[in-house]
């Protein structure tokens, strides 16, 4: 492990939610940056919402030169920031802030992120049918991410259909060229890949869909981390289909906004080997 260095000339990058004292993102980047000589802490901040206001003039203060937004603010830190990239800005919501100059910029590093951990395991997705659970703030980010890597087809699934409705609504136009669905019917169709992005099973053993749905499906992956193995992937498994849980996406939303934060490329085995450590 590295010998983590802190002095006078530590830059500081951090983390702000509610709750926020079960984040891994503190050890982690905080080893990735030392890991590539940059001097440099990253801490959790626990904020209300009516502080939120005052908390960027708050961060200049401290010096801070980045951060990541978990629940419940990844909407509601937008109207304070300066500047949007283009995926924050068609989403509405940023997971991550840097300061560039004398602006606070957002960004949307959690379908990247998982974009690029199916990458990781050698799974394609090019031109693939993909049944998407959920339409929250993780689905719309997974949904655009996964129509820039050119899925074919993308069939949304939500309890409230209106929902799902609306995130379709909000991503067609800027893929004009993409099959999109809201049709329950479709659920019966095959699938090469089942992304839950929604939190069922993340308190409780239950399952989002069917055994049966699951069985349409030629690889399941569970954006939930803990429990490590949700009933979902139970399923998965019990009928030796191929599956994965959040862990990847965790670990490449935060190498997505190391890189961003850095201009330079994170340490990928550093942080692996640091986020894999927390459930050993």
């Amino acid at each position: 492990m590295v010998q983590i260095k802190i002095d006078g000339h530590s830059s500081k990058y951090g983390i702000i939610g509610n709750p926020v004292t079960h984040t891994l993102s503190p050890n982690m980047h905080t080893q990735a940056f030392q890991e590539i000589g940059i001097n440099a802490v990253y801490l959790p901040f626990e904020i209300t919402e009516n502080q939120l206001p005052d908390l960027l003039n708050s961060f200049d203060l401290l010096g801070i030169k980045g951060f990541n937004v978990t629940v419940p603010y990844k909407t509601k830190i937008l109207p304070f920031l300066d500047q949007l990239s283009a995926e924050a800005e068609i989403l509405q919501s940023v997971n991550t802030v840097k300061k560039i100059n004398d602006d606070w910029c957002g960004y949307s590093t959690d379908g990247s992120g998982l974009v690029r951990s199916l990458a990781d395991m050698s799974i394609p997705i090019k031109d693939k049918r993909v049944l998407l659970l959920g339409a929250g703030g993780s689905a719309a980010a997974i949904a655009y991410a996964l129509m820039n890597a050119d899925v074919f087809c993308l069939q949304v699934y939500n309890r409230t259909q209106s929902k799902a409705k609306d995130l379709i609504n909000k991503l067609q136009p800027h893929f004009p060229h993409r099959k999109f669905s809201i049709d329950p019917k479709q659920v019966n169709s095959k699938f090469d890949l089942l992304i839950n992005a929604t939190s069922v099973g993340l308190n409780e053993d239950i399952s989002p869909v069917s055994t049966e749905i699951v069985s349409l499906c030629d690889m399941v992956v569970d954006i939930i981390y803990s429990p490590l193995q949700t009933k979902l992937m139970k399923i998965a498994d019990s009928l030796s289909i191929q599956n994965c849980n959040g862990l990847g996406m965790l670990l490449y939303q935060g190498v997505e906004a190391f890189e961003i934060w850095t201009e330079k490329q994170a340490p990928v085995k550093k942080m692996k080997e640091t986020l894999f450590k927390s459930f050993v």
